[in-house]
């Protein structure tokens, strides 16, 4: 199954604009990189059932909210879905509520488990599923949002992040549990026990991207 071109037309030249004006952490190459890892998903779980439309749309448009606030981005970004023309000339009204509610539950920080399929699919493939890039992530965050910190506050903030997610009582839920994705969640969880491990990679990751950038 393909997906639909007027679809494709239209998040690439009115949406993907707009999220090249966003952070690192939820720019183009994040939003490119969720929808390549949702649409990866859809292919491992092979089932007839799932619009490969619906997961598209869900995935890159889960954080379009983010134009509005961050902090209820999820809220934001359900409420353009259900109030989008061009959507609505795309999919039904039904199409659209399991859409908007993809979008809505993709953050399982709370551990609320996604009402369907398709928001397992966006809420998994919006984590990370490389370490390095995991990591990377976590500590551009903190050097935008926490400017005032010094480079070892940044770097032990990340460790902090990374045990809350992967640590013994570890947050992070993958919904779908693909062997990527559990391979991914092991290395994750043996930096979060080990601190050491920990700094002596992220100081490792943080060399090579400097290197690339020189």
């Amino acid at each position: 199954m393909t997906i639909n071109q007027n679809l494709k037309n239209f998040i690439e030249q009115k949406i993907f604009p707009i999220y090249s004006t966003f952070d690192k952490g939820h720019d183009l190459n994040h939003i490119s990189a969720v929808i390549q890892r949702a649409l990866d998903l859809y292919k491992f779980l092979n089932d007839n059932s799932i619009n490969i439309n619906i997961v598209y749309a869900s995935a890159a448009l889960h954080d379009i909210g983010i134009a509005v606030e961050r902090k209820n981005h999820a809220q934001h970004s359900q409420e353009f879905v259900l109030n989008c023309f061009e959507l609505k000339q795309i999919f039904t009204e039904e199409e659209l509520i399991i859409i908007a509610e993809a979008v809505a539950d993709h953050s399982t920080s709370k551990g609320i488990e996604p009402r369907s399929i398709y928001g397992k699919i966006v809420a998994d493939a919006d984590k990370d599923n490389d370490m390095q890039t995991s990591l990377l992530r976590a500590y551009e965050y903190t050097k935008k949002y926490y400017p005032n910190y010094s480079e070892e506050e940044c770097l032990e903030n990340v460790y902090n992040q990374l045990s809350f997610k992967f640590g013994e009582q570890g947050k992070v839920k993958f919904w779908i549990n693909s062997e990527e994705q559990n391979d991914f969640k092991q290395k994750m969880h043996e930096l979060a026990i080990n601190k050491n491990l920990y700094f002596e990679k992220i100081k490792e990751i943080l060399e090579i991207n400097k290197s690339k950038e020189r």
